[in-house]
C-alpha cells in the first residue's frame, strides 16, 4: 500500500483535474491530521537527538511538504464547497458528490447562511418575499374593549333607552346588537344600545355624534 505522502499527491493530482469534488477517503482529514502529527513528532525527536543528522533533516522537509500537498487539497475542495453552495442559495442543484461529512456539514451551513443574508439585505430576490412585501397590509381588527361591571338596571329602564348615534371610524368585527349582527365600516352612522356604543367609542372605534330631530335613523 502506498504511504501517505504519496497519496496526498495523488489525490492533489485528482482534485486538480475535476471541476466538481475528487473522490478520496471518508476518513481523508482525521488520517491526514494523524499522520503529520506523527511525521512532526518524528523529525523533532530525531533533531533532538542528533540536530546536524541528516535523518532528522529530511524527515522535516517531509512533514514541511507534505503539509503544503494536504493544505492544497483541503482549499481547493474548500473553494469547490464555497462555489457550489452559492449556487445552491440562488436555485442550483444541492447534490454534492463525493464531498466528505465534514464538508457537507460546511455546505449545509453556508446555504442556511447564505439565503439568510439574501432574506435580510435583498428580499426583493426572493419570489415569495417579493410577493408577500407587495400585498397590503390587512386592516387590524379592534376587539371592543371590555367594560368594568355595571350595575344592574331594571327591566323597563332597559327597555326604555334611548339608542345612541355613533359614527364609526375605522373597519372592525361584527357586532351583536340583540338578534341582529352588524357588520361595522368605515364612516358608517349607526343607532346602537348605549352599552354596546359606550364599548365602541372606549375602544376608538367609533366617535359620538349629536342627534336632532332631522338627523337620519341609519342603522
Amino acid at each position: 500500500m502506498p504511504d501517505h505522502f504519496s497519496l496526498l499527491l495523488e489525490w492533489r493530482r485528482n482534485e486538480a483535474a475535476t471541476r466538481g469534488l475528487a473522490k478520496i477517503p471518508n476518513d481523508f482529514y482525521a488520517a491526514t491530521t494523524a499522520y503529520l502529527a506523527e511525521v512532526r513528532r518524528s523529525y523533532e525527536a530525531d533533531l533532538r537527538e542528533n540536530p546536524s543528522g541528516r535523518k532528522g533533516e529530511i524527515s522535516r522537509q517531509t512533514y514541511q511538504r507534505a503539509s503544503q500537498v494536504a493544505r492544497d487539497i483541503v482549499e481547493g475542495r474548500t473553494q469547490k464547497v464555497l462555489t457550489f453552495a452559492f449556487q445552491a442559495s440562488i436555485g442550483g442543484a444541492r447534490d454534492l458528490p463525493n464531498s466528505l461529512a465534514e464538508e457537507r456539514a460546511l455546505y449545509d451551513r453556508l446555504i442556511a447562511g447564505l439565503l439568510e443574508h439574501r432574506r435580510t439585505v435583498a428580499p426583493y430576490l426572493e419570489p415569495n418575499e417579493a410577493a408577500a412585501a407587495s400585498r397590503p397590509a390587512a386592516p387590524p381588527s379592534v376587539a371592543p374593549a371590555v367594560p368594568p361591571p355595571a350595575k344592574p338596571v331594571p327591566a323597563a329602564a332597559a327597555r326604555t333607552a334611548a339608542p345612541v348615534f355613533v359614527r364609526i371610524l375605522q373597519d372592525g368585527r361584527p357586532v351583536e346588537v340583540g338578534a341582529e349582527t352588524l357588520d361595522l365600516r368605515q364612516e358608517d352612522v349607526v343607532s346602537l344600545p348605549a352599552d354596546t356604543a359606550q364599548l365602541l367609542v372606549r375602544a376608538k372605534v367609533a366617535e359620538p355624534v349629536a342627534t336632532g330631530p332631522s338627523f337620519p335613523n341609519v342603522t
